[in-house]
């Protein structure tokens, strides 16, 4: 068996050793770094680590080359994939070979940190690090500011993100169903990552199945598996991801988007706790927690037809619905910093120059209306932190739809002139109006100009205005 604390990093790219040795080092591991993963067979053998992060593409060898060796030499050493190309096939393909986990790069420092320390066993909270956050397993300890002890990957303080969190800290010990509502970009996939972290299944996979990226045929079997012969091309057996996260949880995110015929499957699995692979004729006990999740209205999909009731109310036992970003009050300039203190850690770690959000940019941050929530704001967040070449991001970083709200210094219409006060209450008013509106259709201009009583081109106009085109 390895010796528990040493960790041996694998990575052709010396920036990510670096990275992942600063990070690891202050919990602290001891951390081995090697760039040849040829090189890192012998340095498994010499020394003995107890778990091994490896880079899954790299020249010579990959990732599950490494892993497969690894384990030839000591079965019970914990092996991370690390990969920019994460897939379903990637999860499928590394817990069949006997991967602890992986990790999506980039990542942030908590999420090394955390999977580590699941690999090692280790309980309670996590020692007062710089990657310092809550306990897992439902064990909770002191958080930072913004963050809930033990579901460190979602953040916020307003009081619509705080009933989410109440709703976790319930359902995370329980094995209930959980469907997660929310518009796209909310965080539906973090929220079902801190209910397996703060489960009784946290030491076991989380497996996230995109509903709407794959083919009908394809899907069904990723999550059933298959066997040899069973349609062209299947030369050998493969397990489902139902049978690879045994004992853990697997996300299906957009579950809306599943066919009737797939409906029917997954009902019989969440019904009857078992399944049969494509082309299999024995069926297998199932021991998965499933949680799903959509941005649509599934109750009114089950109205329509197009969604299976009584799999609604399998997947329905207990509902969250998450905020969206124009609705968490106070949660924006919490965000903005945290996502621009891991662009920092992750894409410039070691540097001095640390720009920081000035008062006018966190003020138009915090008077845009986020059509796109979380993800949108992370993705102007790196924008900026990229662009700026001084101490502070500037309104002047940030992208034009963001620049063109008008400026509002007192916060109020005191002091301003009663024109400017309502030009920018009317603003205000308009955008949000304009939002609901297209999300009620879509995203379809001519039945949203239909229903406010307007012809498309005053719906066409105002949507450029307010740089809302993502949202059609």
């Amino acid at each position: 068996m390895g010796i528990a604390g040493k960790i041996l990093i694998v990575d052709d790219e010396q920036d990510a050793l670096d990275n992942c040795r600063r990070i690891l080092s202050r919990v602290p591991y001891d951390c081995l770094t090697e760039c040849n993963p040829v090189r890192a067979l012998d340095v498994i053998q010499r020394e003995r680590p107890g778990l091994i992060l490896t880079d899954l593409r790299m020249p010579d060898l990959d990732g599950i080359e490494v892993l497969t060796a690894a384990k030839r030499f000591d079965p019970a050493v914990q092996v991370v994939l690390l990969t920019a190309h994460a897939t379903v096939q990637t999860a499928v393909t590394s817990m069949r070979y006997g991967a602890f986990d992986y990790i999506t790069k980039p990542f942030a420092s908590f999420d090394l940190v955390q999977v580590a320390r699941r690999a090692f066993g280790e309980d309670g909270p996590l020692p007062s690090t710089d990657t310092r956050a809550a306990g897992q397993n439902g064990r909770l300890g002191q958080a930072p500011p913004g963050r809930r002890a033990g579901f460190a990957p979602v953040i916020g303080e307003s009081p619509a993100i705080q009933s989410v969190f109440n709703l976790i800290e319930k359902v995370a010990p329980t094995h209930s169903n959980v469907l997660v509502y929310g518009e796209s970009g909310t965080g539906k996939e973090l929220v079902a990552h801190a209910i397996h972290d703060a489960s009784l299944r946290a030491d076991r996979p989380f497996i996230p199945v995109d509903c709407v990226s794959l083919p009908d045929t394809l899907l069904e079997s990723e999550l059933f598996g298959h066997e040899k012969g069973a349609f062209t091309g299947a030369h050998v057996s493969k397990p489902g991801l139902f049978e690879v996260a045994s004992g853990g949880t697997v996300f299906l995110d957009e579950v809306s988007g599943m066919s009737q015929t797939l409906q029917s499957r997954l009902l019989r699995v969440l019904q009857e706790r078992q399944m049969r692979r494509v082309g299999g004729i024995r069926f297998m006990d199932v021991d998965v927690r499933v949680i799903a999740a959509s941005n649509q209205d599934l109750e009114a999909a089950c109205r329509r037809g197009e969604f299976r009731e009584d799999l609604y109310y399998r997947l329905n036992v207990i509902p969250i619905a998450l905020p969206p970003l124009r609705n968490r009050e106070g949660d924006i300039p919490l965000l903005a910093r945290e996502f621009l203190q891991r662009f920092l850690t992750q894409q410039r770690p070691g540097t001095t120059f640390a720009p920081q959000l000035s008062a006018s940019a966190t003020d138009l941050l915090c008077r845009y209306a986020w059509p796109g929530n979380v993800r949108e704001l992370q993705n102007v967040i790196e924008r900026a932190a990229v662009l700026a070449d001084g101490p502070f991001i500037e309104g002047e970083h940030l992208p034009e739809r963001l620049q063109e709200i008008e400026s509002d210094d007192s916060g109020s219409s005191e002091g301003a002139s009663f024109k400017h006060a309502k030009q920018a209450a009317v603003t205000t008013f308009e955008r949000g109006f304009l939002i609901d509106l297209l999300k009620r259709h879509d995203g379809h201009m001519g039945h949203a100009a239909k229903e406010a009583g307007v012809d498309r081109k005053t719906i066409e106009r105002m949507v450029k205005k307010h740089g809302l085109r993502n949202l059609c």
